[in-house]
């Protein structure tokens, strides 16, 4: 999926990094967030 630039993201939900618990893009509306992906990262090549 490509997103142009200055699009609104899409929503999505993730496990959040230490526990059980999923975090969504929409729980964060109204507030400022930085949303950043990293293609393969920590894996080598």
């Amino acid at each position: 999926m490509e997103i142009q630039t200055g699009a609104a993201a899409p929503d999505f939900t993730l496990a959040a990094h230490n526990s059980d618990q999923k975090v969504s893009l929409a729980s964060f509306k109204g507030r400022p967030v930085v949303v950043a992906f990293m293609p393969f990262a920590f894996t080598p090549g």
